[in-house]
């Protein structure tokens, strides 16, 4: 199952599809079966976890639900996250891809119509690559092929990436689409031809093409590159389209995603032929940007893939350093790993290849420096040779860079190499020793003064964060207690019906418990059956994975009475907050009359408790 892609307005967008009808028609064991060995344990079905290495089967699967959990690695849902996790795509995709096996078409006229143009713009992008890849065959293509042999791309490779060559003539596409009977307007409209004041002629001419594909493979748009010097521009990109969006495109990203996936890690260079020749290496996992910087939705694709890693070889000229530094904010976004392997002056991955062969690229790429050293480094590169404030002012960007390292072993690394390159550029500095000791000393106590100001500031701002996180840390006989109430409502709704006036969401303080929670009383509240399918389009997203955990949790013959008890100590433990803030609003009262009001209600509140409790109060003697 090839995965899909998606674009503002298509198809793919997650409200294209009839998500039920999906659901209904989809065989989920056969679907799951063809990743996992299944075998019947009672009426579920279990095997080894796809998503982890494991060697005792904790992996379940509900037929009857079509829920699966990995007691593993902890991850689960329905059909729809299993395909999203198998084939690393988004949720959108995945219905995408389940409504291609499945022969479902979009449930709205507007979305098949766009949905049937889509798939003419995509075949028509299929004949173009065709056609450019015959043009490389031709005789009159010698220079082309000459030109790629030089940049040591082997036959295999060109038939690998079905690279092409765009003729020199101004029509030579139009003609031959023409032929297959697209029309000028569909043509320019795709991006490969040009129309302008009535004329229109072919957008590639005299160029080598590389197709790009989406997700899935597909052909959406073309590069071409200049064979000649004085050729302007040398790279040549498709405009956008509906088919083709640079900020959300990188090249050979459907060759590279298993092996991202199995590595954990994607190599991002900057070009097409840098690609390949790291392909051809054997760095399955990399990927290009193509004439822009990484941006979020780059980084959000290759995350969704698995990856935790990325190396950044990027051309050690200006330009490619600028990209480095504009990607800082999307690698932060989702904390990842970011390394940057430093090419020599004057070369990109492609020709270090050729030059040096794939083990100094390799070399490079397992010795690329921490993002974060590398931007400090350069920070105060800049000052280096420069009078003594420029020096103060690197050093205060610096140290503002390291800040947004979170507190931990990271950060206390960075921060005793800054340190110690700070060391290093006293030593550097010339002058007696004297000297170079006193700029030692004013170096490092600048850099102490400067980390406890910022971090002073960074831990206040990250104060109310943990009192958060520590507020949400439940004690483990209540997280207990909440599960096993939320697992037998799902697998036995009539226990939910009999409870629920009872309980409300904030006696479930997790998030996702309570959003499980709330989402079975509003279908008991409708008076609409508890099944899985109705609480999957009930609940968030992000709440699937518990979901599917409570559906296959192990429930007690005792289910009925252990449910009792534990709806008894949720209503106690509420009882118990109420009487905290209580006792907080008495301790506040300014009058006789509102303090007797407060006495009432901790009254009131203690004799529910007790009253609940069978006349013992949990938590007194």
């Amino acid at each position: 199952m090839g995965a899909a892609s998606t674009s503002p307005g298509s198809a793919s967008s997650p409200g294209a599809y009839d998500l039920e009808e999906l659901r209904r028609r989809a065989d989920v064991v056969e679907i799951v079966s063809a990743h996992v060995a299944l075998r019947k344990a009672g009426r579920r079905l279990t095997g080894l976890c796809p998503f982890h290495q494991e060697r005792t089967p904790s992996f379940t699967l509900d037929p009857e639900t079509g829920l699966w959990y990995c007691f593993g690695c902890q991850a689960g849902g329905d059909l729809f996250r299993f395909v999203e996790m198998i084939e690393k795509v988004t949720f959108a995709e995945a219905a995408a891809l389940l409504a291609r096996r499945l022969g479902v078409q979009p449930r709205r006229p507007a979305e098949a119509a766009r949905q049937r143009q889509r798939e003419r713009l995509l075949a028509l992008h299929e004949e173009a690559a065709s056609f450019f890849e015959c043009c490389l065959r031709a005789e009159a293509a010698r220079p082309a092929r000459d030109y790629l042999a030089k940049r040591g791309l082997s036959a295999q490779t060109i038939k690998d990436f079905r690279l092409g060559y765009a003729p020199p003539t101004w029509d030579a596409l139009l003609k031959a689409m023409a032929k297959r009977g697209y029309s000028e307007e569909e043509i320019a409209g795709a991006g490969l031809a040009v129309a302008q004041e009535g004329r229109c002629w072919d957008r590639f001419r005299g160029r080598i093409i590389f197709p790009i594909w989406d997700a899935s493979g597909r052909v959406i748009a073309f590069g071409g590159r200049a064979m000649q010097d004085d050729q302007q521009p040398k790279y040549l990109n498709s405009p956008e389209t509906a088919l083709f969006q640079k900020g959300r495109t990188l090249y050979a990203f459907d060759r590279a995603r298993k092996a991202m996936g199995e590595a954990g890690r994607a190599i991002v260079v900057e070009g097409y032929l840098d690609a390949i020749a790291c392909h051809d290496a054997g760095f399955g996992e990399t990927v290009a940007t193509m004439g822009t910087a990484l941006t979020s939705e780059h980084v959000e694709m290759l995350r969704r893939r698995g990856v935790t890693r990325i190396v950044l070889a990027l051309d050690a000229d200006s330009a490619g350093t600028t990209a480095g530094t504009r990607a800082r904010e999307p690698f932060d976004q989702w904390r990842l790993l970011v390394a940057v392997a430093e090419l020599p002056q004057g070369f990109d991955p492609d020709a270090l290849v050729r030059r040096s062969g794939a083990d100094a690229l390799r070399t490079l790429i397992d010795r690329a420096t921490p993002m974060m050293q590398w931007e400090i480094a350069r920070i105060l590169g800049r000052a280096a040779g420069k009078d003594g404030l420029a020096l103060a002012d690197a050093l205060r960007e610096a140290v503002s860079a390291l800040i947004r390292v979170p507190p931990g072993p990271e950060r206390a690394y960075v921060k005793q190499w800054l340190r110690d390159h700070l060391l290093l550029i006293a030593e550097q500095a010339g002058g007696s020793v004297a000297d170079r000791r006193a700029l030692e000393g004013e170096l490092l106590q600048a850099l102490s003064i400067e980390l406890r100001r910022m971090e002073g500031d960074a831990g206040r701002s990250r104060g109310k964060a943990i009192a958060q996180q520590a507020g949400s840390l439940l004690p483990t006989a209540r997280r207990r207690a909440q599960a096993s109430v939320l697992a037998a409502f799902v697998q036995q709704p009539q226990l939910a019906a009999r409870y629920l006036s009872s309980l409300e969401p904030r006696d479930f303080e997790a998030e996702h418990e309570s959003n499980v929670f709330a989402a079975i009383r509003r279908l008991v509240e409708r008076g609409e059956p508890v099944t899985p399918a109705a609480m999957l389009a009930e609940i968030e997203p992000q709440a699937r994975g518990l979901l599917a955990q409570l559906a296959v949790a192990p429930v007690s013959e005792r289910t009925e009475e252990e449910v009792d008890r534990s709806v008894h100590r949720l209503l106690e433990e509420r009882l118990l907050r109420q009487e905290a803030t209580l006792a907080q609003r008495l301790q506040a009262a300014g009058s006789a009359e509102e303090e007797a009001a407060v006495l009432q209600e901790l009254a009131d509140c203690r004799r529910r408790r007790s009253e609940l409790a069978g006349r013992r109060i949990v938590g007194e003697e």
